[in-house]
């Protein structure tokens, strides 16, 4: 990547393991997303890209982690799977997760 895009594109450091390779055959891979504006997230759900997370309080919710997570959306094929990846918020004190679903919920 340009090292003025870093500023330009206000581009965070963080490494979500695309593929340069496929950026060259297929546009994939870029490490260049355009992220979604939040408002009106809360009735956007259901979440994850397979829409197997209902709402936002499953979502802030590290149970979702486990394997034995029954999805609260999608299900598929099985009664049960991880939503692995996304971490962010799940490490929250309980009032702090609230307090974000509430914020999310006035956008």
């Amino acid at each position: 990547m340009p090292a003025e895009h870093r500023t330009t594109y206000d581009v965070l450091d963080v490494s979500v393991g695309t593929d340069p390779e496929l950026a060259m055959q297929t546009r994939r891979g870029t490490g260049y997303y355009r992220v979604p504006s939040l408002r009106g997230v809360w009735y956007r759900g259901p979440f994850e890209h397979s829409g197997s997370v209902a709402t936002l309080e499953d979502w802030f919710d590290e149970k979702r982690l486990k394997a034995d997570y029954v999805p609260t959306g999608y299900r598929g094929m099985t009664p049960t799977r991880a939503v692995a990846g996304h971490e962010f918020g799940l490490k929250l004190k309980p009032q702090e997760k609230a307090a974000l679903i509430a914020f999310l919920k006035t956008l």
